[in-house]
């Protein structure tokens, strides 16, 4: 009875992430997917465009995993959000060809839409195998691709706004009533040496590089705890303690600054008192083009120093893996802006290359000149960054509304997958079919999402019965065949119903609407024979 209730037990413990349909169950709905729409597709004439289409919509399955990665989990958010744009890019390059090919002629009217179906059993192809299309998967990688695009958009906003003050030839303050001379803050005096302002540079450089040798591990690096010799940490203290000592000079450089700006002609007759070598000395000195540089740069090097410093500290003391996260979609973001930056010749050709062949003759022509001359008044570099900000759009636009179809249980929020793909292949079946495309590509589709949505369905109880890698083909043989049965005798009898109407269904819209209701009626008769 022990024995008994042991089994029992690890049956009903197997972990919730192991909830999934077995490998064979997944490969076979990709390979569903995968033949389907690229029968329609090329039924339809656009097999290029949807697969573009098609790649961007995978690419954003695969933004969604990489946020769903646990290990480590900064790296796959950067990945993530540099992909995201790329993905956002060819999805909306895809349907827009897609929608180019339509308006020119060249497919039937209302292809995009089997084109938006296609994208939508992609996606749900690639969510398959891993079965990362999940809520909190979801909202991570909506979440990220948000905050890059704001930044991508930023980014090439400025870029935009710059390059068109620069064109126009605008000046920042043109509209404001500025004198013609703006009075110096501090008065010219070529006869004074600049003291005051060498003092405060000098000294407030020196409190820095004391700041920059306190927040460094200097005095634990010089602690011998070997010997007894403690003679190194002690020059060190000396060290500090005369560089703290330069507190003075700052003071006296404030006076000195405060004094010329206040006394004017009366503070350069104070000089006049000294002795001419002691002067020019002090001139020398403070007017040396070396020490100010060297002054510059030791102040801004130690202030860097110190600031990095507590930052690390800080984020060591907060918990880094709690900022790791913003500081992986800030590189993502970068990352996203060198690659549009460097490869925007790339990017440009291949676009072109393919309007060229996508338009007609006459309106190629024109469109191309137009983007010729875009391309020329805002740069290369410029337009590719646009480029690359509208992909961040389209890929946080394509996962909001993912994200809202779960929230409002449009869309389930586990083992979405072989939903999506199955609503991908249904769409792409009913427009296709509408559309006039052949019947075995139609009816196939039809069939798929059948057999696609029962293999998800049905995986994911025998997942949690009997685990993902446990032997289950012949199972799952006779449940494919099952639904693919049911599936095309229902779908078979629904499109049979509708040919038998007197209107052509490829030329009228009435009988596109007749398809579509008849292939949803047969498509839940079959689920509702599947259960």
């Amino acid at each position: 009875m022990a024995a008994e209730t042991n089994d029992e037990e690890a049956v009903t413990t197997v972990s919730e992430t192991n909830w999934r349909p077995p490998r064979a169950g997944s490969t076979l709905a990709v390979a569903i997917v995968a033949v389907a729409c690229w029968l329609l597709a090329d039924a339809l004439g656009v097999v290029d465009s949807l697969a573009v289409a098609t790649v961007g919509g995978a690419g954003i399955a695969v933004v969604v995993w990489l946020a769903s990665r646990a290990r480590p989990a900064a790296l796959g958010t950067l990945l993530g959000v540099a992909v995201g744009p790329l993905a956002g890019g060819l999805l909306f390059a895809g349907l827009g060809y897609t929608l180019i090919a339509q308006l020119a002629g060249f497919a039937p009217q209302g292809t995009v839409f089997v084109g938006v179906s296609v994208v939508l059993a992609g996606f749900g192809a690639v969510a398959i195998p891993n079965d990362a299309a999940d809520r909190d998967s979801v909202s991570a990688a909506t979440w990220s691709t948000l905050l890059s695009t704001v930044g991508l958009l930023a980014v090439a906003a400025t870029l935009i706004g710059n390059t068109v003050r620069q064109r126009e030839e605008m000046e920042p303050f043109a509209d404001l009533p500025l004198p013609e001379r703006i009075p110096e803050l501090i008065p010219d005096a070529t006869a004074v040496p600049p003291l005051g302002s060498f003092l405060l540079l000098a000294s407030l450089a020196l409190l820095a590089l004391r700041a920059a040798l306190a927040a460094l591990p200097v005095a634990e690096l010089l602690d011998d705890r070997a010997g007894d010799d403690d003679a190194a940490i002690k020059r060190f203290e000396q060290l500090q303690s005369t560089l703290g000592r330069t507190t003075i000079g700052v003071i006296i450089g404030i006076l000195l600054i405060g004094a010329r700006i206040l006394l004017g002609p009366s503070y350069v007759e104070l000089w006049v008192m000294l002795p001419p070598i002691v002067v020019d000395l002090l001139d020398g000195l403070t007017r040396a083009p070396f020490l100010r540089w060297l002054a510059t740069r030791l102040l801004v090097v130690s202030v860097i120093v110190v600031v990095l410093v507590r930052l690390i500290r800080r984020l060591y003391h907060a918990g880094i893996r709690k900022h790791l996260g913003k500081i992986a979609i800030v590189a993502g973001t970068a990352l996203a802006l060198a690659v549009g930056w460097m490869g925007h010749d790339l990017i440009l050709n291949t676009l072109l290359g393919r309007l060229e062949t996508a338009l007609p003759g006459r309106v190629g022509e024109v469109v191309l000149q137009q983007v010729d001359s875009v391309i020329e008044y805002y740069t290369g570099e410029v337009v590719a960054l646009g480029l690359v900000a509208l992909g961040g759009i389209t890929a946080a636009l394509s996962l909001a509304m993912l994200r809202l179809g779960m929230l409002f249980q449009v869309v389930p929020g586990r083992h979405s997958g072989h939903a999506l793909a199955s609503a991908g292949l249904l769409g792409a079946g009913g427009f296709g079919a509408a559309l006039g495309a052949p019947l075995p590509a139609s009816l196939g589709a039809l069939v798929g999402a059948v057999v696609v949505w029962d293999l998800g369905r049905f995986g994911v109880s025998l997942g949690r019965d009997v685990g993902r890698r446990a032997p289950s083909l012949p199972v799952q043989f006779v449940r494919v065949l099952t639904a693919a049965l049911i599936g095309a005798v229902t779908a078979a009898f629904g499109l049979a119903a509708v040919s038998m109407t007197p209107v052509a269904i490829a030329t009228e819209s009435a009988a596109a609407v007749a398809l579509i209701a008849a292939v949803g009626v047969a498509l839940l008769a079959s689920l509702v024979l599947a259960r």
